[in-house]
C-alpha cells in the first residue's frame, strides 16, 4: 500500500461524518479545514513511513495534530514575522499540537513531548482500526479544542499562564512568544510588561536564533498600536 492509497482510503471512510460538522477534506493536504469568520480550524493528518521491527514489514504511522488560527492575532502577526514562507492563511496556526501531546499535558506545560496515539498500518485490516480512532479523537479531543481555544482571551490564557515554563499550546517558542504578547494586548493583560520582559529575557537564555530577536524587535516598535484604530 502506498501512502496515497491509505489516506484515500482514510478519507473515504471518516469524510462523511467530519463534514456534518461543517470541516471541508482535502485528501491532497491530508487535513480537515473549518473556516469562520473569526478563527480557522484544522485537523491535520502526519504520515510517517515506518517498520515493524518484528517482522520487517513496512507501513506509516498517522498522528492527528489540531490547529487553531485565531484571525486577529494572526493578523498582527503577519506585520511583524520575518518568515517569508508563511503564505498561506492555512501557514499561522495561533494554537496545536499533536493530540498525543495535547493529552499527555493537561496543564498546559510542555513536559511529556513527542508523544504517539500508536496509530499504524502494517495491514489492510488496520486501515478500519486506524481511521475508527481518527474519527473518535476528532470527536472527542478535537471538536472540544476547536470550541474552547478560538478567542483572544484564550489565547492569552494559554500562552501566558506559565510564562516561564515550555507551553504545549505554542510549542515554537517564537510563537508563543510573539502571538502570546499579541493576545495580551488584546486582552488587556494587566502584565503585559511582565511578560515583555520575559519573554525577552527568553530569546537570551535558550540561546534563540537572530531572527528572534528581530521579530521581538518589530513586535515592540508596533505593540502600542496593536488593538488601536490604527493601522500598523
Amino acid at each position: 500500500m502506498t501512502e496515497k492509497e491509505i489516506v484515500q482510503k482514510i478519507f473515504g471512510k471518516i469524510s462523511r461524518e467530519i463534514e456534518v460538522f461543517n470541516f471541508k477534506g482535502y485528501a491532497r493536504n491530508k487535513c480537515f479545514i473549518r473556516g469562520t469568520s473569526t478563527a480557522m480550524f484544522i485537523y491535520d493528518l502526519f504520515i510517517y513511513t515506518r517498520t515493524n521491527i518484528k517482522t520487517g514489514a513496512k507501513g506509516f504511522q498517522i498522528e492527528p495534530y489540531l490547529w487553531v488560527n485565531v484571525k486577529e492575532i494572526e493578523k498582527y502577526y503577519n506585520e511583524v514575522t520575518t518568515n517569508t514562507e508563511l503564505k498561506k492563511e492555512t501557514d499561522f496556526k495561533t494554537l496545536g499540537n499533536s493530540i498525543a501531546n495535547l493529552l499527555a499535558n493537561p496543564d498546559g506545560i510542555n513536559r511529556e513531548r513527542n508523544q504517539s496515539l500508536g496509530l499504524y498500518i502494517f495491514e489492510e485490516n488496520h486501515i478500519n482500526l486506524v481511521a475508527d480512532e481518527l474519527l473518535k479523537q476528532f470527536k472527542s479531543v478535537a471538536i472540544p479544542y476547536f470550541l474552547i481555544n478560538n478567542t483572544v482571551s484564550r489565547v492569552d490564557e494559554l500562552a501566558n499562564k506559565h510564562p516561564k515554563e515550555y507551553c504545549v499550546h505554542l510549542y515554537n517558542d517564537l510563537f508563543r512568544f510573539i502571538k502570546g504578547l499579541i493576545a495580551a494586548k488584546l486582552n488587556k493583560n494587566q502584565k503585559l510588561e511582565e511578560l515583555l520582559q520575559i519573554y525577552e529575557s527568553l530569546i537570551i537564555e535558550r540561546d534563540m536564533p537572530d531572527y528572534c530577536r528581530e521579530e521581538m524587535s518589530r513586535l515592540k516598535s508596533v505593540l502600542p498600536m496593536i488593538g488601536t484604530s490604527i493601522s500598523i
